[in-house]
């Protein structure tokens, strides 16, 4: 599957040392995978797996 190059990324995460002040993600990519015992079927089922504390 390609993706278009002009991607963003939203984040208002700012203990990632991936965020920047614009609320954005610097990496290009992330991995999102799902939350440990959770089936709710709503966003907190899922978590951002590149997250790495600043």
């Amino acid at each position: 599957m390609a993706f278009p190059k002009n991607q963003t990324i939203h984040c208002d995460v700012t203990s990632c040392k991936h965020h920047s002040a614009s609320n954005m993600c610097e990496l290009e990519s992330i991995k999102v995978a799902p939350r440990t015992a959770c089936h709710s079927g709503k966003c907190d089922e899922s978590e951002c797996s590149s997250y790495s504390r600043g």
